[in-house]
């Protein structure tokens, strides 16, 4: 029975509604996915704008021929190293091939950043990365050429020599 001062069962007290969890709408996601592939398209577009990719290896024109140089250094190919080099600096090559196996020093990635010519004498600035080992251990680490202490430069000459362009940088580890 129910006594008049009671009052038949009273709900408890209601608490604050707790929001409604929705997931997130697809569109809000493909919006972000659209803007983030955009920015990264962008990235590979300056890359692109700025870097080019060697010509194939020729004496044909400066950026050719260090195409050929940077190849027989990436080959530790000593003939078509010799090749590529000016006259004058040939006897220096198996030095040069010598001093990157002594610090197990390899190139990665080379491109063409810019090319200055004048009459027979052009400076082609390149792009590429060092690679070396990390002391004590059997990673390797690879930094851009223009990097300090690497002391490699980031730009090679050239001279034309009866007709032909050769380079005349050595790019010798310090």
């Amino acid at each position: 029975m129910i006594e008049p001062t009671q009052t038949p069962e009273t709900p408890p007290p209601r608490l604050p509604a707790e929001p409604v969890l929705r997931p997130e709408g697809r569109r809000g996601h493909s919006r972000f996915l659209l803007l983030v592939g955009g920015g990264l398209a962008a990235l590979i577009l300056l890359r692109v704008a700025t870097t080019h990719p060697f010509p194939p290896p020729s004496h044909q024109s400066s950026t050719a021929a260090v195409a050929g140089y940077l190849a027989g250094l990436e080959h530790h190919d000593l003939s078509e190293l010799r090749s590529y080099l000016a006259p004058a600096q040939r006897a220096k090559a198996s030095g040069l091939l010598q001093a990157f196996a002594t610090h197990h020093v390899y190139i990665s990635g080379p491109a063409a950043s810019g090319v200055s010519q004048v009459g027979n004498r052009a400076t082609v600035i390149i792009s590429l990365e060092v690679c070396f080992p990390l002391s004590g251990t059997r990673a390797d680490s690879c930094e851009s050429v223009d990097r300090e202490p690497l002391g490699l430069p980031d730009q090679l000459t050239c001279i034309k020599v009866n007709g032909g362009w050769y380079v005349t940088t050595l790019f010798k580890p310090s």
